[in-house]
């Protein structure tokens, strides 16, 4: 069974899309923003697994920035983002000044046709 088919099965959400991120050391990020775009539909769920070097996610409040939270994401980790958090909070993956290994980064999501 894959991944995929494992997360859908145990939570009861479905997919049909996958975006890979390679972080390949401690200078590789991805800057506060939110998972909006129309395609994913009003309130996403977004299924995000982590592989390889420990990483920490980054959350804040999007219209009070000083409200903020870390979370760290270990190899073979999974979080799911759902309900308002895209409406309320931005999320990154900052750069660190530690040196660091490889961490690639799988979000399984459920996209919906433009038309």
């Amino acid at each position: 069974m894959s991944l995929k088919e494992r997360i859908e099965q145990e939570f009861g959400y479905r997919f049909n899309g996958v975006l890979l991120n390679l972080y390949r050391n401690n200078n590789d990020s991805v800057a506060w923003h939110r998972d909006k775009e129309s395609r994913y539909g009003k309130r996403p769920v977004i299924a995000s697994i982590s592989l390889g070097q420990t990483r920490n996610f980054d959350f804040r409040k999007k219209d009070h920035h000083s409200s903020k939270y870390s979370l760290p994401l270990p190899h073979g980790s999974l979080l799911i983002m759902k309900g308002d958090l895209q409406e309320n909070w931005e999320h990154r993956i900052a750069k660190s000044t530690i040196p660091m290994k490889e961490r690639i980064n799988l979000t399984f999501r459920l996209l919906y046709n433009k038309d």
